[in-house]
């Protein structure tokens, strides 16, 4: 084994709690920047557009599939669809919404 940085975001004391007996003298800590007010009120926000996979033409979702723009299945370099073409392209037979970064839900 090889030593190697790790970092790790969390909320104390919800997350982590010190070991007893235990130094934390040496451990380096940052503090995240305090969130807008809108932030505050609205929750953090996804980039806008929806992007859409072309499918082989077979099975569910043979037109293709459409996602939210920074869905891990969305294809790289694919051009982002404004909220009425997506909506266009859902309405189209065959072509399904990405169940897995809500785009079913959200469109």
């Amino acid at each position: 084994m090889e030593p190697a940085e790790y970092r790790v975001w969390v909320r104390a004391p919800e997350h982590v709690r010190p070991v007893d007996g235990v130094s934390y003298d040496q451990v380096p800590t940052e503090y995240l920047p305090k969130p807008s007010a809108v932030d505050q009120v609205f929750g953090p926000r996804r980039p806008s557009g929806w992007v859409m996979t072309k499918a082989d033409g077979r099975g569910p979702g043979r037109g293709g599939v459409v996602h939210a723009v920074d869905c891990e299945e969305a294809p790289a370099g694919a051009p982002v669809l404004p909220l009425d073409r997506a909506l266009d392209a859902a309405e189209q037979p065959g072509v399904r919404l990405c169940s897995l970064c809500g785009a079913a839900a959200e469109l």
